[in-house]
Formats: structure tokens, sequence, C-alpha cells
């Protein structure tokens, strides 16, 4: 144990403060720079496991239209090398932030760090793996409901993310009301997995955390490379990409390495319902067995990994690649994720659910979407 705790202060590092940065003549700005908008900053202190001997801290922002009690809240879970940028995107923000479309539905919102990123704790990136992410969501959520009476409470993640909140919603169904997926379907790309290997780089040597981060475990992508990995690019702002590329966070290997377990069955034991939003050009889970231009095919292959009790509802965008919330369409999507959670949960702060999925009973149902 005291080699442990050694080897703990030795690789750990607090947050690395990480300013949005800006293509040329481009303007940023974020949710709390929103007209209306009541942003605080949180830091929440969590273990990795129960009873975990070391404390870390998540930063994360808390933010509202008016006071947050009595709003439904949005827990929003980015994916791996992406911290809060992801949902809230600080470039034309009014297109394709999330957290400020989800504001102006009356919902409150939690953007955040995970740790091993950005302005969060960095603990030896080996101890990182999608189950202790997930219990490190549950502590989020405790420690929010314990400062605010929130109606309802709803993840949302992307990519790594979702598995994040598959994971959590497993484990902890009490705690939430419902889980949104983005960026994630039952199969994997062989062509994604030969990408990441020449396309990632060792953060504490290249990239922009060269020489702050020490831990060798830590992976940051390549320059240059997200266009042709996350993105279609014929339905794309340039700029959205490079401001993508300018603000690239880490991820820890064993994150990914862990990631795998939840491709599988387990989703059959989800008892909350589920939105899937996918896009039909998603790199990272569409390809070898899955061909998800083929939108029933799709649909019909991820209803096999639900139950009934999750009320499954699906849509595959048109000509939109796995960072959905960054594409030209991200409005329609933000509408149909925000239209979800006020069926299925509850408006933001208005009535409960208009459409509430059943404890079981109802075969799962999902509907087939393109946007242009």
């Amino acid at each position: 144990m005291i080699a442990l705790a050694l080897l703990i202060g030795y690789l750990k590092s607090g947050g690395l403060t990480t300013p949005l940065q800006a293509a040329p003549e481009a303007r940023l700005a974020t949710a709390a720079e929103m007209t209306g908008a009541n942003c605080q900053r949180q830091v929440i202190p969590v273990t990795l496991s129960p009873g975990g001997w070391f404390r870390f801290d998540v930063v994360g922002q808390l933010c509202s239209m008016g006071p947050p009690d009595g709003q439904v809240l949005q827990v929003l879970v980015s994916g791996a090398g992406y911290g809060t940028v992801y949902w809230d995107f600080p470039y034309q923000p009014d297109t394709y932030s999330y957290t400020r479309a989800a504001l102006r539905a009356g919902y409150a919102t939690f953007n955040f760090y995970r740790l091993g990123m950005g302005e969060s704790d960095h603990p030896p990136g080996l101890l990182l793996n999608v189950d202790n992410q997930a219990y490190v969501l549950g502590q989020i959520i405790t420690a929010l409901r314990a400062a605010h009476d929130f109606s309802a409470v709803v993840t949302v993640g992307h990519s790594f993310g979702s598995v994040i909140a598959i994971a959590h919603a497993l484990r902890q169904p009490e705690q939430v009301a419902g889980i949104v997926l983005t960026g994630f379907a039952h199969n994997t790309n062989p062509g994604f997995i030969t990408a990441m290997r020449t396309g990632v780089d060792l953060a504490a040597i290249k990239g922009p955390f060269a020489g702050r981060i020490v831990d060798p475990t830590y992976l940051v992508s390549r320059a240059d490379t997200r266009g042709a990995t996350f993105y279609t690019r014929s339905n794309a702002d340039p700029a959205v990409i490079e401001t993508d590329e300018r603000n690239r966070q880490t991820t820890a290997i064993a994150e990914v390495i862990s990631a795998s377990k939840y491709f599988g069955p387990q989703t059959r034991d989800l008892r909350v319902p589920v939105f899937l939003l996918l896009g039909e050009d998603d790199f990272v889970v569409c390809g070898g067995e899955l061909d998800c231009r083929d939108h029933a095919a799709t649909i019909a292959h991820e209803q096999t990994y639900f139950s009934p009790a999750t009320c499954l509802e699906m849509v595959v965008l048109d000509d939109t690649g796995h960072d959905s919330a960054l594409h030209l369409n991200a409005p329609q999507s933000f509408a149909l994720m925000l239209d979800w959670v006020t069926r299925r949960v509850g408006a933001g702060e208005g009535p409960g659910p208009s459409a509430p999925c059943p404890a079981s009973g109802l075969a799962a149902q999902a509907s087939e979407g393109s946007l242009p």
C-alpha cells in the first residue's frame, strides 16, 4: 500500500487548466455567457470505489435558467478525448451547444470534466475504467441532488460517455429516469481499431499536454485526425473541425480497453427508458458486420440488445458521423433528444412525462429517422 501511495503521488496530477483555443478570427463563447443563464462551478470530491482510500476532485458546471430546483437535470457525459467542449461547443454555440439548447428548453445541465481530463484530477491512468467512472457518475448525481431538489435526472452520453451511462444505469437505476445514448451501437468497426493504432500519441510526449502530464498511460489524438475519424465532412463546417482539433483532451488506455465489455448483452438488463441517436456514417461503431446506412437493419440490430422495459427509441441520422452534435444538422438532433426527454421523463420545469415508459409489458419500439 505504501508503494501504491507513492505511485499515485508521483503519477497523479490535479486539474490541468486548458483555456479554450480558437481558430483564427473565430469567436468562442460558453453557456455561462448565455443571457439569463445561471452557471456555477462545482468541485465534487469522489473515490474510485466504495471505501476508496484516495479522493479525487471532479470539476464541472451546473447551469440553469433561474433556480435549478424543480427542474429536470441532464448530466452530460463526454466521450474519450473530449471534455466539456463536446456538449457546450463554443464555436457558433447557438447551433452546436447542446447545453444551450437544453437550457432554453427549461432543463438544468451539469457538464463536467471526467476524471483524467481538463480541470478534474488525473489519477494514474491504469486505475481508470468504465466501471469506476460509472461509480464516480453516481457520486456526482448524489452530490448534486443533495444540494438541489431536481424533479428527475437524465444522463446524456456520447461515445465512451454512453458506455459510462449504461454502466451507471445498470448499477444504480434508481438514480436516473432515462438515458440518452449517442455515438454508440453494439458493434466495433475494424477500420476504427486500425485507425486508433496510428491516430494517437502518448500525451506525456506529444500534443497539447506534453510536459504537463508524466503518466505514460494517457493518450491524446494526433493533430488533424479528427476530421476523417469523427465527421462526415460534407455535413460539417471546417471551422468546427478545426475548433475541435484545437481543444482535444486526453483519455486513459485502460478506459479504452474496459469499454468493450459493454458492447455485449448487458444492456438487456437495463430497466430505464433509452433513446439512441446514431449517425449512419459513424466510423467508430458502424462498419464490419453493421452497415448503418441500412437504417431499418441497424435499428433491428439494436433492438435485440434492449428489453421491452426500456421502451427503446432510436433514430439513425443521414450523412452524419460519430460526433452528431457537431454536424450541420445539430439543431435537429438536439430537438429529437429534447423531445424524447420531455415525453419520457418530463419537461424541464413543467409537468411530468407526457408519454412515460411503462415498467414492463410493452414491446420495445423504435423509429427510423432521417435528417437533411
